[in-house]
């Protein structure tokens, strides 16, 4: 799904109200473009990000595992995978894909690809792919060694709350017609009737004869 652009910003805004607009009117284009290519909502990458990073593109956690915007684990690129010490000890390639995570715009796009990976795994292991349970692999609560997978935690439930919460500052309700208080409804108009002449006195059937049916009229 897609948000406007302005409740995106605001959103953004909301988490790190020093980025120029600019900046952050650049992320909610992203932002769109990656979740409806990967069917999630916008404003949950949003509220991910909000805990993660506070909307900074540059961190790195103090473990030296994850960087960027939405915290991606570096050891898991393409580039990493392979080395021995990828944090300790990265190789060039290795490297040079970390930094590439520091970028806002290829961390977002990396992380649409992680929720989607996670929504396939959960369906596979669990039959079912609701958003507490991708958002859960996503953070990091699957253990293969307990067989726990797809299982929500409380960094999972203060995410969907803080989701919904910019649901509620944000997202205009729909609006209701309300009759103002005392008011009368204005009568509609008056059906017209037309005269028509005094109405025949019907006939009896002869004897013997079948009597008319009467046919009913389709609505």
């Amino acid at each position: 799904m897609v948000r406007s652009i302005p409740l995106l910003v605001s959103a953004i805004l909301m988490s790190r109200p020093t980025m120029p607009k600019a900046e952050a009117a650049h992320y909610a284009t992203v932002l769109n473009q990656v979740a409806l290519e990967h069917d999630f909502d916008p404003l949950t990458a949003v509220a991910i990000i909000h805990f993660e990073t506070h909307w900074q593109p540059s961190l790195i956690s103090a473990d030296g595992e994850d960087y960027g915007l939405g915290q991606v684990r570096a050891r898991y690129l393409s580039a990493c995978r392979d080395d021995e010490d990828p944090v300790g000890a990265p190789s060039a390639a290795c490297q040079s894909a970390k930094e590439s995570l520091l970028d806002g715009t290829f961390n977002i796009k990396r992380m649409a690809t992680i929720i989607t990976a996670n929504r396939e795994m959960c369906r596979e292991r669990t039959g079912t792919a609701l958003a507490p349970q991708w958002l859960a692999g996503y953070q990091g609560y699957n253990s293969p060694s307990t067989d726990r997978w797809c299982s929500p935690g409380n960094k999972t439930w203060r995410v969907l709350d803080y989701r919904k919460e910019l649901i509620s500052a944000l997202v205009p309700r729909p609006k209701t017609r309300v009759a103002a208080h005392g008011a009368t409804p204005k009568p509609g108009p008056k059906a017209v009737v037309k005269a028509t002449g005094p109405a025949k006195k019907a006939e009896a059937p002869a004897r013997g004869a079948a009597p008319a049916r009467s046919t009913p009229t389709r609505r």
